[in-house]
């Protein structure tokens, strides 16, 4: 058996130390988030102006966004050169705003976003035929991005700054209490790259449970934290496969339910939508249900944003009230988000 010191230690975790910018960071958004969650979305400006960072997501008044298409690609209905073609035009347009950090919203973007980097890098034929295509297709020119942070790498890192700003914290009103909270990450930001581009690796994830600690809450670890959601792409996009994310779900709630966590915080799209929609209609064999939140709508409630006209809650399958309840956050029932 092998024992390992501490130095050794060290040694091992500084793989998984990511160094994070402070500044210049190009906004890129998810098809999936904006559609079923898009105050998270409009509160990652909200909160990058709140910390006075420099970032953008236009040029010449223009947004100039499209999907990164790697659902489809990782769907097989469509080949890698066209991902790669479609994200060097991404690219392109963040190098015009002199933005020099891609920060996607979406963790399926992120994943792309590295294996294009990892690709383009070690394949200069394939390099040279993308830049062509670029050139041919839209009159554009990319560069390779030096640096490719997940926005919830950016709340990470400004954390701290965050607190100094918040109302409330992960605690509950009447006892003070820590709430226990279940970190879920999505796949695409903590398997595909774990060395390279994660904070703490795929096992020891931080990006979401540094969240929750410091910001007051206790991060609750159980048998399936790492087990997927379920969402896949072709269990999604196929209704027969449909079964798969279902009981995907199930699996992870009947592990984490007899820890009786106060929320879920998630960082993929696709995670918070089916660990929430699943989990609804999931309901009457799990007997309860866990509000499941985004990294962003947490952060957003904890300023103490309107829970509703800015959070967005409304958008929620399982209620999120109660947590409000336990936090002794205030809010205006029968509020939306969409006005009339």
């Amino acid at each position: 058996m092998t024992i390992y010191n501490v130095d050794q230690r060290e040694s091992a975790w500084k793989r998984y130390i990511k160094e994070i910018p402070e500044n210049d960071y190009f906004l890129t958004l998810s098809c999936i988030l904006g559609s079923l969650y898009p105050a998270s979305e409009t509160m990652v400006a909200k909160t990058y102006d709140l910390l006075g960072v420099r970032w953008g997501t236009t040029y010449n008044g223009k947004s100039g966004w499209s999907c990164c298409t790697a659902i489809g690609y990782h769907g097989d209905i469509m080949t890698i050169e066209s991902m790669l073609l479609t994200i060097a035009r991404l690219w392109s347009i963040a190098q015009e705003t002199g933005m020099k950090v891609v920060t996607p919203t979406c963790v399926t973007s992120f994943g792309a976003y590295c294996e294009c980097k990892d690709l383009l890098e070690k394949e200069p034929d394939l390099h040279k035929k993308i830049d062509r295509l670029l050139k041919e297709t839209c009159g554009r020119e990319f560069e390779i991005p030096d640096r490719l942070i997940h926005v919830s790498d950016v709340y990470y890192h400004y954390r701290k700054k965050l607190k100094e700003n918040f109302q409330y914290q992960l605690i509950e009103a009447k006892t003070g209490r820590p709430l226990k909270v279940v970190d879920h990450v999505g796949c695409h930001y903590s398997k595909l790259f774990p060395e390279k581009h994660t904070i703490g690796g795929s096992e020891y994830c931080e990006v979401l449970a540094g969240l929750a600690r410091e910001w007051g809450g206790e991060n609750i670890d159980y048998p399936e934290r790492r087990h997927c959601c379920g969402m896949g792409f072709r269990q999604c996009m196929i209704p027969p496969n449909r079964g798969a994310t279902a009981s995907s779900v199930h699996k992870k709630m009947k592990s984490m339910l007899p820890f009786k966590p106060d929320m879920i915080i998630t960082n993929c799209p696709g995670c918070q939508v089916f660990l929430d929609k699943e989990q609804w209609a999931i309901s009457e064999i799990l007997g309860e249900n866990i509000p499941v939140l985004t990294y962003q709508e947490v952060a957003g409630l904890l300023l103490g944003w309107d829970p509703y006209e800015i959070v967005g809650i409304d958008f929620h399958a399982v209620p999120v009230e109660p947590l409000l309840d336990k936090m002794g956050i205030h809010y205006v029932k029968g509020k939306s988000w969409i006005k009339e």
